[in-house]
């Protein structure tokens, strides 16, 4: 038996254990092939299931698109680089190891290719530096060194161009392909396209190489994704252990979803940001991605409305039939404003807060990994930077919100009124409401490229947690809120009371300990002077330089405008709503101007 075999699946573990692989080097009974087709599907499905549990346990909350309030903002390892480098790099490289040099299984090896240089973009946007040269490898053992972000995104883009320009569309298939059903053209069209999304997310470390990949992409936009037919997305099906993560963590076990005072854990909730960006512009994707709050559950909400008969103004109670979860109820001792008012969003009661379209834990349902809503956005950025594109700017950007909103079945309708919208439309600035603590706005500036970023954020719902943490680590296109319970290295830091977006994961404890050469050179590749990587603020070298603002002297106060006149601006409004959708009409007072 060759000995790569055994060690190119099993090295990184060797970091976690002491066990003597000499003996299994050499055990007659072990396996010396996986087929390509069982490694690959391994692998797909070790990485997709990973981030989608990763969304419920990181991204999601890092994102800002769901709420879980027990996430706070840990970006801890759990689980993720033993997932990669054990059930995805492991089974890549077996694929690589055994089959690179045999021509009939060429197409595999080039789709093996393109997972292994994808696993490591994720890699290294969360990391940052990470072993590429020396994994995998019996020459190192004890010690393995770590290569820098700017290696392994290169080691990423040249892979990807190389490995789809060597597919050939009449060549060896994938027997199973869970990704694209063996259709040979859709995986030369991902590889370019995830290329295209790489070099973008690149050209503040690497401006020159990213700059020579996107136009090489947009050069030639037919082998790219060009339809909804042709989203990379990892199937999913009713068959025990092939479920989809989010019904086998929120349906399967009936822990979480729908939440009741006894389940173990949170549903996850409308984030309270995202809620205030839909209500700024009136966004139908609102009723698309949640679900109202019963009426039984709603916050009733005071607010002030005129008549439309007369000089009147009544005080009425509003049933608010969305309300979005703030990241943390706690209060910081500098927003002296607040003591003594009321807290009426942060101090609801769980259920007051909306769910997730249940659409979301479907069992088949499938992941997706980079849609075609997605492909048009990135390339609305290019053509924006002038470096490409068969169309202009604002044709990639539009198509790109019908390819959204079509996905999700919304009426062109109702779309078209959106995009009419002061901010969504190209070339128009939009005012937004502040958040309910009066912290941050959610304006849209003038320049059309921030419009797409938003709009390529609000796309992310509910697969891209991970897209979501990096456009915003590299653009900075939000003012976030502060997390103001955060958990995980948030300690380490200067204001441990609060935390801004962190900068990246910090290593597992398995390196730091049984790798200490290796996460020394780690700590030298992301040129901190700690003796550890728990800053939560270090930089990956993509991210726009960015100093956190000093939360706790803001002026914070209640602001509850985002949420007032709900069901329009008189009471008369107000009247028919209550006929409409069946709530009780209810007036606290009456007075005339």
């Amino acid at each position: 038996m060759k000995a790569i075999y055994i060690f190119s699946f099993l090295l990184i573990l060797c970091w976690g254990c002491k066990r003597d692989f000499t003996s299994l080097n050499t055990d007659p009974t072990q396996f010396t092939k996986a087929t390509p087709e069982a490694s690959i599907l391994a692998a797909v499905k070790n990485l997709n299931t990973q981030m989608a549990n990763y969304n419920i346990s990181k991204y999601w909350d890092l994102s800002h698109l769901l709420c879980q309030q027990a996430n706070r903002y840990d970006v801890t390892d759990a689980g993720l680089w033993q997932t990669f480098y054990q059930g995805v790099l492991g089974n890549l490289n077996q694929v690589l190891l055994n089959y690179s040099n045999d021509s009939s299984f060429s197409n595999r090896v080039q789709i093996a290719r393109i997972l292994h240089a994808y696993t490591y973009f994720i890699l290294a946007s969360n990391f940052g530096p990470a072993p590429l040269k020396q994994a995998n490898n019996t020459q190192y053992l004890s010690s393995v060194m770590f290569d820098n972000e700017d290696t392994l995104y290169t080691y990423a883009l040249t892979t990807l161009k190389d490995a789809a320009s060597k597919i050939s569309l009449t060549g060896d298939k994938l027997t199973y392909d869970p990704v694209y059903n063996g259709n040979l053209q859709n995986w030369v069209k991902f590889a370019n396209t995830l290329r295209l999304k790489i070099a973008l997310q690149c050209q503040r470390n690497l401006p020159d190489l990213a700059r020579q990949q996107i136009q090489d992409v947009m050069a030639n936009e037919t082998a790219t994704i060009n339809s909804e037919a042709e989203t990379a997305k990892m199937n999913y099906e009713n068959i025990a252990g092939n479920e989809n993560p989010y019904y086998a963590k929120f349906i399967k076990t009936n822990s979480y979803y729908p939440y009741t005072p006894t389940a173990t854990g949170q549903a996850p909730k409308l984030s309270e940001f995202l809620l205030t960006f839909f209500r700024s512009y009136n966004d139908p994707r609102l009723q698309a991605y949640y679900d109202t709050v019963p009426m039984a559950n709603r916050l009733l909400l005071p607010d002030t409305l005129a008549s439309s008969m007369d000089d009147s103004l009544r005080i009425v109670l509003v049933p608010i039939p969305y309300l979005g979860q703030p990241k943390a109820p706690t209060k910081l001792i500098g927003w002296t404003a607040l003591a003594g008012a009321a807290d009426i969003v942060g101090s609801s009661n769980i259920n007051s807060y909306s769910n997730a379209n249940p659409v979301i834990y479907q069992v088949n349902r499938p992941f997706i990994m980079l849609s075609y809503a997605e492909a048009l956005f990135l390339k609305a950025e290019a053509a924006e930077l002038g470096l490409g594109g068969a169309m202009g700017a604002a044709q990639y950007y539009n198509a790109g919100i019908d390819a959204n909103f079509a996905y999700w079945g919304i009426s062109s309708t109702v779309r078209d009124a959106y995009k009419a919208t002061d901010g969504i439309k190209w070339g128009t600035a939009g005012i937004g409401f502040y958040n309910y603590l009066h912290l941050v706005k959610t304006d849209i500036p003038l320049t059309n490229i921030n419009k797409i970023w938003i709009q390529r954020w609000l796309n992310y719902f509910p697969d891209g947690g991970f897209d979501c943490w990096c456009l915003e680590r590299r653009t900075r296109v939000f003012n976030l809120p502060p997390h103001t319970n955060p958990g995980g290295n948030s300690s380490y830091s200067a204001n441990p009371t609060y935390s801004d977006v962190p900068g990246r994961t910090s290593y597992p404890t398995t390196v730091v300990n049984l790798n200490p050469a290796g996460y020394q050179s780690a700590l030298k590749e992301l040129g901190t002077s700690r003796v550890d990587d728990y800053d939560i603020y270090q930089q990956l070298h993509f991210a726009m330089p960015y100093t956190v603002p000093d939360w706790n002297s803001m002026p914070a106060m209640y602001d509850y405008q985002f949420l007032m006149k709900w069901y329009g601006n008189t009471f008369e409004d107000y009247v028919k709503a209550a006929a409409t959708q069946g709530f009780k009409v209810m007036i606290s007072s009456t007075y005339h101007k």
